[in-house]
């Protein structure tokens, strides 16, 4: 086998491996193996069948050995943070230790590993074309689930019990038509919507595949999200709008056209708001209460009640908390262990310690995309007209990071089971290609300033084809 031939064999490996994960994170319902253990998503268990397949290739002597990146030392410290929590509030604190909060240990591997999976993948421009070309097949049957959920649709009911969180999630569903679809949480769902209008608005803004598509995709995306009655996402994805505006206004001097079209999108986000809004009568009231955002009723029951009971559980061991799952504190007897915020269930359960270092798991990826997004603000013009998938997949796991983090203000993205695969998974995508967009920088300023140096001008041009050609 030659090395175009070794070439090929690794990248269509890589590209159907990060495809099917991608995809599977979002639409496949969850696996309980037995009702002593926690469930399973399809892409947790896709995990150790990636590793063999890459290490068949690497026996094979197709692909490199992976090296370890900075999330690693952050799973580690993490796992550490746990262990302490869970020793301090055992012998000191006097909390029994149960099962289940040795099931947090392996948990905090898993972004990890989504990360550096799709990191040492390395997408070539095709690859990411076609993964955006899988995804909105995938976020197109999602949105198709949660439209039948909307009105009514009776196959819906048949399916609901595999993606369902049960409980109030479904009482939502028939009292107030809050749509969850294949995420079991229609919060959840709300948040997942927002992330993909940001990825197939850049998509279509760049024309990564067929614009036509992407529009329609981000289109069903927003009227999937405002079905959710998600207030919380309405505020992040109009942020989001706002980054997309930014970002764009950035990658270049031929950025006019596309700065229009993301003006365009405000009224359109708002005659689609209104009219999904107003074709039920309690979604509708669920968004009439933004009018007075600071009196909205879930705000005041978590600034009034929730997060003030959880404070005190936080006071009094600070530094590294009570240890994970301890549902039975103040706010476990109060309101049956919901916190609705991650930061503030990260410092109750492993202290302010843990919560630095869980910050990591975000900061990390997002240090890395920032670098490649300063690429970007020099060679946007380039990016755009011959890698506009790498370009895209900079800006948009960028946003997406950005969002997450403000999300887990009121909610959670690493410890919601549906969302952290599909999100660390990006957050890899978009690490390796802000490598490459920082990698392409330093070989236009080289051919730019040397065009006499015959060697550096064809590793350029090599470069290029790999990532527009693989």
């Amino acid at each position: 086998m030659n090395l175009t031939d070794q070439d090929r064999l690794r990248q269509t490996s890589a590209q159907a491996c990060v495809i099917a994960m991608v995809c599977l994170s979002i639409t496949a319902p969850a696996i309980v193996i037995s009702q002593a253990l926690p469930y399973f998503k399809i892409e947790q268990l896709l995990i150790p069948l990636a590793f063999s397949g890459y290490l068949w290739l690497l026996l094979a002597g197709v692909t490199r050995a992976f090296r370890l990146n900075g999330l690693f030392l952050i799973g580690l410290l993490y796992f550490i943070c746990n262990i302490m929590s869970i020793a301090y509030g055992a012998y000191l604190l006097g909390h029994p230790v149960i099962l289940r909060d040795f099931y947090e240990l392996p948990k905090v591997w898993l972004p990890v590993l989504f990360f550096t999976i799709t990191y040492e993948a390395d997408l070539s421009e095709t690859g990411l074309r076609r993964l955006v070309s899988a995804l909105s097949l995938a976020v197109g049957a999602v949105c198709l689930y949660a439209w039948g959920q909307f009105i009514g649709l009776g196959i819906t009911y048949k399916l609901n019990p595999y993606y369902s969180a049960g409980g109030h999630i479904d009482q939502e569903l028939e009292y107030a038509r809050r749509v969850y679809a294949t995420v079991g949480n229609a919060n959840a769902l709300g948040a997942l919507m927002s992330w993909c209008v940001v990825l197939f608005v850049l998509a279509a803004l760049y024309g990564v595949g067929n614009r036509l598509r992407n529009s329609l995709v981000a289109f069903a995306c927003l009227i999937t999200m405002i079905m959710t009655g998600s207030r919380y996402s309405i505020l992040t994805l109009s942020l989001g709008i706002l980054l997309i505006f930014l970002f764009t206004s950035s990658a270049g001097r031929r950025s006019l056209p596309k700065l229009a079209l993301v003006l365009a999108m405000i009224p359109l986000v708002v005659w689609t708001y209104q009219a999904i809004a107003t074709s039920n009568r309690r979604t509708l009231e669920r968004y009439q209460t933004l009018h007075d955002p600071l009196q909205v009723d879930s705000l005041r029951q978590r600034l009034d009640i929730v997060w003030p009971i959880a404070w005190e559980d936080i006071t009094k061991s600070p530094f590294v908390g009570h240890g994970p799952g301890k549902s039975f504190l103040s706010v476990g007897v109060a309101l049956g262990g919901y916190i609705d915020s991650e930061y503030l269930n990260v410092i109750r359960e492993l202290g302010f310690i843990g919560l630095i270092v869980f910050l990591g798991y975000y900061v990390y990826p997002l240090y890395i995309i920032c670098k490649g997004q300063r690429a970007v603000r020099y060679i946007g013009d380039f990016l755009a007209e011959r890698s506009p998938a790498l370009l895209m997949t900079v800006q948009a796991s960028l946003i997406m990071g950005v969002l997450a983090l403000i999300m887990n203000v009121g909610m959670g993205t690493f410890y919601t089971p549906f969302l952290q695969g599909f999100l660390w998974l990006w957050f890899g995508i978009g690490a390796r290609s802000a490598v490459n967009a920082r990698e392409l920088l330093q070989l236009h300023k080289i051919a730019t300033a040397n065009p006499s140096l015959t060697v550096l001008q064809e590793d350029f041009v090599k470069l290029n084809r790999i990532f527009l050609n693989s």
